[in-house]
């Protein structure tokens, strides 16, 4: 049975999840214009049969919260981190998923702290910074200080209902979106004024240039395997998932003809395949739980 979870970390910090199943912890980390719940209901309960699936909300997402310009995916990756080990979540030994913006927390998670990550699993992943017409025209304003809040609630009653439908048939295209998956979608909290403002946030981590957006890559020391929509119109596969794959030695890559941006929803078993065949690969033991005590790196 799933469990919702809350850690407040400090007065302007906390981590909300939700936790299924039992075993080495397997944290979900979702992508942009989402929360834990896009995690909902099938692939949570397929990775909660494989370990302790935990679906977070990301730092400044649904109910995680997060001071303002605070949104790089270290930070957003060491938050995430210190309220796993607050809800006594022993981090050394994890297994990262990450999905499309998620998928460039998760990878600098495994670069930052490589002894405590057992493999990497990037669905649709956001790779590096690049221009990208809705997070940089549509999102980043509301990252300005001052104006931004104030851009952030006119939108909300005019642009972002529109922005919004249009993102979400663009996620699952070639294919639509689920009827289930839409009745889900938290569109109120998604669309909440402070969050589009830390959406935006996160989008002027990926500005081209951005040194916030870079991760090392020679650091991630554990098997990787990515999987793609062919018909991805959100990310680019060639210029992010088969990119990566090229230069990554341990990594493995699955290219799904006929669909979007959205493999785990729309290709759960292939999605499962990759993750099993990563486990195959773990090593047999994982570093000391007190390494997730070293000091985190600036």
């Amino acid at each position: 049975m799933a469990i919702s979870q809350t850690v407040a970390l400090d007065a302007e910090r906390s981590l909300h999840l939700i936790r299924e199943g039992d075993g080495l912890p397997i944290v979900l980390i979702h992508g942009a214009l989402a929360t834990h719940v896009d995690w909902l209901e099938a692939p949570l309960a397929a990775f909660a049969q494989r370990g302790l699936a935990l679906a977070v909300d990301r730092p400044g997402h649904g109910s995680s919260a997060r001071p303002r310009y605070d949104a790089t995916p270290l930070a957003q990756a060491r938050q995430i981190r210190a309220g796993l080990t607050a809800l006594g979540v022993d981090v050394a030994g994890v297994r990262l998923v990450g999905h499309s913006f998620g998928g460039m927390v998760a990878m600098t998670w495994a670069a930052a702290w490589p002894e405590e990550v057992r493999s990497l699993l990037l669905l649709s992943p956001i790779t590096r910074p690049e221009f990208r017409v809705t997070e940089h025209l549509m999102l980043g304003p509301r990252a300005l200080p001052v104006f931004g809040p104030v851009i952030a609630e006119v939108a909300r009653w005019s642009l972002d209902p529109v922005l919004l439908k249009m993102v979400q048939k663009l996620m699952f295209s070639p294919g639509q979106p689920p009827v289930d998956w839409l009745e889900r979608y938290p569109a109120e909290v998604v669309l909440r004024p402070s969050q589009m403002v830390q959406e935006g946030e996160d989008a002027a981590t990926l500005t081209p240039g951005s040194l916030a957006g870079l991760v090392d890559i020679r650091a991630i020391r554990c098997p990787v395997a990515l999987v793609s929509g062919m018909g991805d119109k959100i990310v680019e596969h060639r210029q992010h998932a088969a990119l990566m794959a090229a230069v990554m030695p341990q990594a493995a890559l699955t290219l799904v003809e006929g669909i979007g941006h959205m493999p785990h929803h729309q290709a759960l078993d292939q999605v499962l395949a990759a993750f099993d065949g990563l486990s195959a690969q773990e090593p047999a033991s994982t570093a000391p739980a007190q390494s997730a005590e070293r000091p985190s790196p600036a």
